[in-house]
């Protein structure tokens, strides 16, 4: 295992825990609360947890372990676009580049431009030395890029990196296979409530499609997860958005589901809006998996349990692993080549 990264993964791992009592980090995590109202102290302190239990000290050495990496500086620079739909979610590509030594260009999303900076600067202070770490709106002078956007933003990267290595991401959605109704425990049911409406439903990992037997009653699961996540019409942009589609779906006499705080919508689509999931019945599991198969390009997770299809566990969605890759591309890998 290579010496150098896991010092550095160590000083991350100890820069982070300073969140609740370096006033810089403090004052950080109430400025991003400030400047993106998504960003609400609960789902910053989730993301945190998440990065605190993804850094064990098993975790780390598990992570190092599986592949080697080169302790020599890299010569190639690396440009990173990060995307900023939950807190620090571009931090995974950041710390797999500086633990593989490549001096970096981080072109930060402006959702998400205060949490990333402290937590390198306190790494940086903790390890003592500097991990190349440059900022800038544009990347030109890059040897090597991994960017995250939208589908839109996709074609844009296609164009303007394609004569660079690269890695480029773009919308991902996220599903879960239900059991009978009578076979789910009420820590499942709260578990896949955790995996659609974690910060609010706004990351990749989030479920936003549900494939559920044709005899499902949805009455099992409201009252449980009204109990937990009913709260989420106190925050004025989740609300909103609820109402507003709501509104469009009562327009439009489109036959849905009203749980009170969000919307559920008869529909084989995996893209759903902030306050809304769509659903699917299925008689056969076959037609699920015909479904995974022919959509696994736009799938980022499968959340199942108590099925033939083989998937993440209730409640784990948003709790990914440092070998958890994004589109399952090893970004480690990619970036220390044999």
């Amino acid at each position: 295992m290579n010496t150098k990264a896991a010092k550095i993964l160590s000083a991350f791992t100890d820069a982070l825990d300073l969140h609740n009592s370096n006033p810089e980090f403090i004052q950080a995590k109430h400025q991003a609360q400030i400047y993106n109202p998504w960003f609400t102290q609960e789902s910053i302190e989730q993301s945190i947890a998440g990065w605190q239990h993804a850094l064990s000290l098993q975790a780390r050495e598990k992570w190092l372990q599986a592949l080697p990496i080169s302790p020599e500086n890299k010569t190639e620079t690396l440009g990173i676009i990060g995307a900023g739909n939950i807190p620090f979610v571009v931090m995974h590509d950041v710390i797999s580049a500086c633990i593989s030594g490549y001096p970096l260009v981080l072109k930060l999303s402006s959702d998400d431009a205060i949490l990333p900076k402290i937590w390198l600067k306190l790494t940086e202070e903790i390890h003592s030395e500097s991990l190349n770490v440059s900022y800038a709106d544009q990347l030109k002078e890059v040897d090597r890029v991994i960017a995250t956007g939208s589908n839109n933003t996709h074609r844009y990267f296609e164009y303007y990196f394609r004569n660079k290595p690269n890695i480029l991401r773009k919308n991902r959605h996220s599903v879960a296979i239900l059991p009978q109704a009578d076979s789910m425990t009420e820590a499942q049911i709260l578990g896949l409530g955790a995996d659609i409406f974690a910060y609010f439903g706004m990351g990749c990992r989030n479920v936003t499609q549900l494939f559920i037997p044709r005899n499902f009653d949805f009455a099992q699961i409201f009252p449980l997860w009204e109990t937990q996540f009913g709260d989420l019409v106190n925050h004025h942009k989740y609300v909103n958005n609820y109402h507003y589609h709501k509104a469009l779906l009562l327009m439009n006499l489109d036959p849905h589901i009203d749980a009170g705080f969000v919307l559920f919508k008869e529909r084989n689509t995996l893209h759903a809006p902030v306050g809304m999931v769509n659903y699917t019945y299925y008689d056969d599991i076959q037609e699920v998996q015909n479904y995974l198969s022919e959509h696994q390009e736009e799938i980022q997770c499968i959340v199942s349990e108590g099925t033939e299809i083989a998937g993440l566990p209730f409640g784990t969605a948003q709790k990914p692993e440092l070998w958890d890759y994004a589109d399952g591309v090893n970004t480690l890998q990619w970036l220390n080549p044999a």
